[in-house]
C-alpha cells in the first residue's frame, strides 16, 4: 500500500521529446544540464561538459560546457568558457553563480539549469523567476512515480533521467540496485604532467 508505506522511485521524465543525444557521450562527456526552449531556439537542448578541453592558452581551465551546434551536424558549440572543475559548481545555489559567471552569453544564461540541481533551503529563493514571482524548478519535468511492489525491475538512464527515493513509512525497505559503466576514457596527453 503505496499510500501506507510510501517508498516510491519517483523519476523525473522532460515535457517535450530531446532532439538530440542525452545522458554520456560515447568520449565519456556527460550531460549536465538544460538550455530551456527560447522564442529565437523553440528546441530544448541538452547540455554536456567536456572535462578535457584545452583554454586558449592552455593554462584557462580544462572543462566547458557545450551543446551539439544547430547548424552544423557532428559540431559542438561552447556556451561557458573554459574552467576548472570545482565542488563549489555543484553545491546550492551553484545553477545561479553558473549563470552568472561562466556562461558569457546573455541569451543563454537564463535558459540554462542542471540536470537535477543541489538542493538546500535557499533555493527556493535563488529559484525564483526574474520578475520574482514563482519558481522555475521543476517547470519542465513531469514526475512519475514507481511503487516498490515486488518483483518491480525498473531499468533507465539515472544519468540523464534525475530521480530520487521517497521515503518509506511504518516498515522497511529492500532494494538492490546495478549500475552499467562506459569504458574509462583516456587522460589525454596535455593534461599529464
Amino acid at each position: 500500500d503505496v499510500e501506507k508505506h510510501g517508498g516510491e522511485l519517483r523519476v523525473f521524465e522532460r515535457k517535450t521529446k530531446a532532439v538530440a543525444e542525452v545522458g554520456a557521450r560515447s568520449n565519456g562527456d556527460l550531460q549536465i544540464g538544460w538550455l530551456r526552449a527560447s522564442s529565437s531556439d523553440p528546441v530544448e537542448r541538452p547540455v554536456f561538459l567536456d572535462g578535457h578541453c584545452i583554454g586558449q592558452d592552455g593554462k584557462e581551465g580544462n572543462c566547458a560546457m557545450y551543446i551539439d551546434d544547430p547548424s552544423s551536424t557532428g559540431n559542438i558549440k561552447y556556451i561557458t568558457k573554459p574552467f576548472y572543475a570545482s565542488p563549489i559548481l555543484f553545491v546550492a545555489g551553484s545553477e545561479q553563480l553558473t549563470q552568472k559567471i561562466l556562461i558569457t552569453r546573455p541569451d543563454v544564461k537564463e535558459r540554462f539549469h542542471y540536470l537535477e540541481a543541489p538542493k538546500s533551503a535557499i533555493d527556493g529563493i535563488l529559484a525564483k523567476k526574474p520578475d520574482g514571482t514563482g519558481s522555475k524548478e521543476g517547470e519542465d519535468e513531469l514526475p512519475k512515480d514507481v511503487s516498490p511492489n515486488g518483483g518491480t525491475l525498473v531499468v533507465f538512464d539515472s544519468v540523464s533521467v534525475p530521480h530520487e527515493v521517497l521515503a518509506t513509512r511504518e516498515r522497511e525497505r529492500f532494494a538492490c540496485s546495478g549500475w552499467f559503466h562506459e569504458d574509462q576514457q583516456d587522460v589525454p596527453d596535455h593534461l599529464i604532467s
